[in-house]
């Protein structure tokens, strides 16, 4: 499958999302942590990168288990907390990066999250109709405060 990879872009201030193809330029950005959702090279450490590595595997196209998602998102916002940068990337960095981006967006706070990330981000994030049920999902098991 050929994939066009979604150039990073920091959407908010630490937080990093692309695709894995564009890596090299993920690295550049110079994140403390990386979140890959695929797979990962261990070319990374040859380019300089010292932070640390936290795994979440996602099948292409789909959701992660409604209690693994929760405590992916709580990692992510842990670290952000802490003052850390923060890369989350698949293979292209559209449907499950824009899945769980769109996660830890409503925890930041934003009402919207994946017409926000369509709009700074990208056009394609959220692929599938299951991507945005588990997103609905996830915003009704964690209210934010207006």
């Amino acid at each position: 499958m050929d994939y066009e990879a979604q150039e990073p872009i920091e959407v908010v201030p630490g937080l990093i999302l692309g695709g894995i193809y564009r890596l090299e330029e993920i690295l550049y950005m110079k994140p403390d942590v990386l979140f890959p959702l695929d797979s990962l090279p261990g070319w990374i450490w040859r380019a300089g990168f010292r932070g640390e590595v936290v795994y979440y595997p996602i099948t292409d196209y789909n959701i992660l288990p409604d209690d693994v998602l929760d405590r992916l998102v709580e990692a992510v916002m842990e670290r952000m907390k802490a003052g850390r940068r923060v890369a989350i990337f698949c293979v292209g960095g559209h449907g499950r990066t824009g899945y769980v981006a769109s996660c830890v967006m409503h925890m930041l706070g934003e009402k919207r999250p994946i017409a926000f990330l369509r709009d700074k981000y990208s056009f394609e994030a959220v692929e599938t109709t299951e991507q945005q049920h588990a997103i609905e999902r996830f915003q009704k098991r964690h209210p934010v405060d207006e």
